[in-house]
């Protein structure tokens, strides 16, 4: 890792997509490098490297741009993984993508639409309405601060410092969500039901399904 690496604040964007993407890259960056302190842990010096990488192409205009074959990459799998410097064809080991799941994990893409996700963690509960779990898009409330249904994208899930699962729903670890263009984090599942829905065709079966 070049430990020289610097970045001019005039450079950073500051606005529009490319100012989220650099924030929620950066503010990962910064929490790996205050784990390090007391963990080194390869595996976080890996993700440390991967940041750095991305935050450089960010900067260079080359963001979303596979590095191996110079396709773009498709943008869902950018927002699971924002760190992707290869597109699906040409595949990228250790990636989020290739992360192992255990056998009670919570598969976004075994729910079907409108499937419920009720969620306990060790602070609060959540309802998760799925309105498309193929790119994790749904409606979330719980919590002190979703006191009322918010359009989301569930990510995926991770203990700090292990490797982050997309896509999936997983007992122990934290759930990360974009909320109103913000990432959000919950505390440790607890528990995870899935309550099956039918198809709902209006916007009051989608508020009944929540409930």
């Amino acid at each position: 890792m070049n430990e020289n690496r610097t970045i001019h604040l005039a450079d950073v964007p500051i606005g529009g997509k490319n100012g989220f993407l650099w924030n929620r890259l950066h503010s990962e960056r910064e929490q790996i490098c205050e784990a390090l302190i007391k963990d080194s842990e390869e595996r976080l010096q890996a993700r440390l490297r991967k940041l750095d990488d991305a935050l450089d192409r960010l900067m260079s205009g080359s963001y979303g741009i596979c590095s191996k074959c110079g396709r773009a990459i498709e943008e869902s799998k950018l927002d699971i993984d924002p760190v992707l410097a290869l597109c699906r064809d040409c595949g990228e080991p250790g990636t989020a993508a290739s992360s192992e799941y255990n056998s009670d994990d919570l598969l976004l893409d075994s729910l079907n639409p409108f499937d419920t996700v009720l969620l306990r963690t060790h602070n609060s509960d959540y309802r998760i309405l799925m309105l498309d779990p193929q790119n994790g898009r749904a409606l979330v409330e719980g919590g002190d601060y979703l006191r009322e249904p918010n359009e989301a994208l569930v990510i995926g899930s991770a203990i700090p410092g292990s490797d982050f699962k997309s896509g999936s729903i997983c007992v122990g670890c934290c759930l990360e969500m974009w909320v109103n263009e913000r990432v959000f984090l919950t505390s440790p599942i607890k528990s995870v039901h899935v309550r099956r829905n039918s198809i709902a065709e209006s916007a009051q079966e989608i508020s009944a399904a929540l409930h």
